[in-house]
């Protein structure tokens, strides 16, 4: 099957399940910016940041792709969406990006003392990571506004990408560190 379809040419798309929505409805703009920033963590993978950085990417990449099924998919398909076994985000995704983070502030002494000036540390990884973390919130807004609609039951996904960009904010803080140690 190519990936053009043409289905797109209308200003409608897919959504899970066969039901179609207009380009720019809410949904889309939830997704989409989830879209954006899994594509950007991987520009982050493959700028040279450190393994241990790739790793915890990795995983959050994994959970990402769940959460873009989750918000592809209507209220009224999520039992269907279920019976196929998706991944979607729960309390245990939640805990497990809070447990993350607070390793790393103990492990590295990572603690909020200001506001941080991304690129001030001259290194590229913790310059795209911080970017990655405007983008998360981005995302967390546009969550916010489905929840606001009544169109989105799973409180989950808006605590998810709250502490996803808390725990790209220290990725960030990790990666400008460990550029000063030397090799």
């Amino acid at each position: 099957m190519s990936i053009i379809t043409k289905r797109g040419d209308d200003g409608q798309t897919d959504l899970m399940f066969g039901k179609r929505s207009p380009k720019s409805a809410p949904r889309l703009e939830a997704y989409g910016t989830v879209d954006e920033l899994n594509s950007l963590l991987g520009v982050v993978r493959a700028s040279g940041v450190r393994s241990e950085t790739v790793e915890k990417i990795d995983g959050v990449q994994e959970r990402l792709v769940g959460l873009m099924g989750e918000l592809a998919t209507l209220e009224e398909d999520l039992p269907k969406y279920d019976e196929k076994g998706y991944a979607r985000i729960h309390e245990e995704e939640v805990a497990w990006l809070e447990e993350l983070s607070h390793a790393m502030e103990k492990e590295c002494d990572i603690r909020f003392r200001g506001w941080a000036r991304p690129g001030k540390e001259a290194t590229l990884g913790s310059a795209q990571l911080d970017l990655a973390r405007a983008v998360c919130r981005r995302a967390e807004r546009r969550v916010a506004v489905l929840r606001d609609m009544d169109a989105l039951s799973n409180v989950q996904s808006a605590l998810f990408l709250n502490r996803l960009s808390d725990l790209l904010w220290i990725l960030a803080r990790y990666e400008a560190l460990q550029a000063q140690q030397p090799d």
